[in-house]
C-alpha cells in the first residue's frame, strides 16, 4: 500500500511539472523587474519551509522506524474482533482486493481534483507549490501518526487479509487512513482554491461537490475494504480538510504573514525574488 501512496504522491508532482507556464505579465520599473502576481495567495520563505519542514520529519520519522528499525511482523495469528471498539466493530469483515484498489484509483482521482483550481489560476507556480505543501503536510502529518499509534487493520481479525501488507509490516498502519487524508487535503484545497481564484465562477459548487463527493467515496471504499475501521476515516478526513484549508489560507494576501518570495514564469525562464 505504501507504494501505492508513493505513486499517487509523484503523480501530483507530476501533475504540477505539467502546469508550469506563465503567471502574469513583467513591467519594467527603472532597473528592476517587477512582477505583477494576479492571485488571492502569495508564498512566505519561513512559512513555507515550516509546513514542508513538518511534513518531511514526519516521512522522516515513519521511514525510520520502519525502515532502520525494521517493519512488524505477524506471528500469524488473528486478533480477537471481541477487542474493537463497539464504534467500529459494526464495520468489520473481511476484505476485499478489489473493493482496496477501487479505494486507490479514488484517491488518485481526488488528488487530481485541485488541476481545476491549478489550471485556472493566473499563477501555476504559486498554486502548484502550494498544494505540494498541502500534500507534504498531510501525508506527513498521517505517517508520523501511523507511526506512533501502531492500531491494527480490520482485516487482521479475520482470515484472508491482504498477504502483502502484512509482510510488508503495514497491517499496523490503519490509524489514520492515509488515502483519506490525501483525498479529503486534495478536495479541500480544490475548492477553496478555486473560489478563491475565480470568486464569480458558477463552477465554484459543482468543483466543491464534485472533489468532496471523490473524497468521501474514497474513504467509504476504505471502509468496506477492510482496510480501515470508520474511526480512521474520520480522522484522516479531519486531518485532510484541516491540511487543504489551512495551507492555502495562511498564504493569503492579507494574512499577517508578509509576502516575501515572488515566482513568475517570464518568457524566457522563471523569475523569483525574496525580501529579507
Amino acid at each position: 500500500m505504501k507504494s501505492r501512496l508513493s505513486k499517487i504522491f509523484f503523480f501530483v508532482m507530476a501533475c504540477f511539472s505539467f502546469f508550469h507556464g506563465n503567471l502574469c505579465a513583467e513591467n519594467a520599473i527603472k532597473d528592476d523587474v517587477e512582477v505583477q502576481l494576479c492571485s488571492p495567495f502569495a508564498l512566505n520563505l519561513p512559512l513555507d519551509l515550516t509546513i514542508a519542514g513538518i511534513g518531511a520529519a514526519g516521512w522522516a520519522f515513519r521511514f525510520y522506524k520502519t525502515k532502520i528499525e525494521g517493519a512488524e511482523q505477524w506471528d500469524g495469528t488473528l486478533y480477537d474482533k471481541s477487542d474493537i471498539n463497539a464504534f467500529d466493530r459494526w464495520a468489520s469483515h473481511g476484505y476485499s482486493e478489489s473493493l482496496d484498489n477501487l479505494g486507490t484509483a479514488l484517491c488518485a482521482l481526488s488528488v487530481a481534483t485541485p488541476l481545476f483550481s491549478v489550471a485556472t489560476s493566473s499563477d501555476y507556480v504559486t498554486s502548484g507549490l502550494l498544494f505540494a505543501e498541502t500534500m507534504l503536510f498531510a501525508s506527513g502529518t498521517y505517517s508520523a501518526m501511523k507511526t506512533i499509534v501502531r492500531r491494527n487493520r480490520p482485516y487482521m481479525y479475520f482470515d484472508g487479509g491482504s498477504e502483502k501488507d502484512m509482510d510488508e509490516g503495514d497491517f499496523i498502519n490503519s490509524f489514520p487512513s492515509g488515502h483519506t487524508t490525501n483525498a479529503f487535503a486534495a478536495a479541500v484545497f480544490a475548492g477553496y482554491t478555486f473560489s478563491q481564484y475565480n470568486p464569480d465562477s458558477a463552477l465554484k459548487i459543482p468543483v466543491w461537490i464534485t472533489s468532496l463527493t471523490l473524497a468521501s467515496a474514497t474513504g467509504a471504499v476504505r471502509i468496506l475494504s477492510e482496510n480501515h475501521f470508520p474511526s480512521d476515516v474520520l480522522a484522516g478526513a479531519l486531518i485532510g480538510s484541516s491540511a487543504g484549508f489551512l495551507v492555502p489560507y495562511l498564504h493569503k494576501q492579507n494574512m499577517f504573514f508578509n509576502k516575501n518570495v515572488e515566482v513568475s514564469a517570464l518568457p524566457m525562464g522563471i523569475f523569483a525574488r525574496v525580501k529579507f
